[in-house]
């Protein structure tokens, strides 16, 4: 999709999409479909977006979502002209790998939307920082100016979010209760 400048994917959980792994060569999210060249299934044809939301129940993790995403990460899409993204907690789980492996695919990204445990896109809690220029790692994009985290509390969960973005050397600079 090359003209794509805007795209909003929420994927959302049923028990029929199940796939833990499954051995059935029938099945599209362990095998690839027969004569199909593109190893990719989504997140190839989202590359060329400008601006980007990803939303995914949590329950997917353990889904046929999680085998096309795998899939997906080993194609490594380089998001080009990803300017705006904005991601749900199912990005940062279990480890930040999916999160980590996206911003360092999103080499002119400006900002970052995390909304994080928040039931309906409501938040109570909001935190506004950016990288520190001085120290600023190679696993962010040079273009990134604002870092925005949403949230319904502060609890360990979130705790280790912040954790993992000061790795990248995220300063905050603003919080809204």
């Amino acid at each position: 999709m090359p003209s794509l400048v805007e795209a909003v994917v929420k994927i959302n959980f049923s028990d029929d999409s199940y796939c833990g792994g499954c051995g059935d060569e029938e099945c599209y999210s362990c095998y690839p479909v027969h004569g199909d060249t593109v190893d990719t299934v989504v997140l190839q044809g989202l590359s060329e977006a400008q601006s980007l939301v990803l939303m995914s129940d949590i329950r997917a993790v353990y889904s046929s979502l999680e085998c096309i995403f795998r899939k997906d990460l080993k194609c490594c899409p380089i998001f080009s002209n990803l300017k705006n993204l904005s991601l749900n907690e199912y990005w940062c789980m279990p480890d930040f790998r999916w999160l980590r492996w996206i911003l360092e695919h999103s080499p002119i990204l400006e900002k970052l939307t995390l909304q994080l445990f928040c039931k309906e896109s409501k938040s109570k809690v909001e935190m506004i920082g950016s990288p520190d220029t001085m120290e600023r790692t190679n696993a962010i994009s040079e273009h990134l100016k604002i870092v925005e985290v949403k949230c319904e509390v502060v609890d360990e969960k979130m705790l280790n979010v912040l954790k993992f973005l000061s790795k990248l050397s995220i300063c905050w600079f603003r919080f809204q209760f």
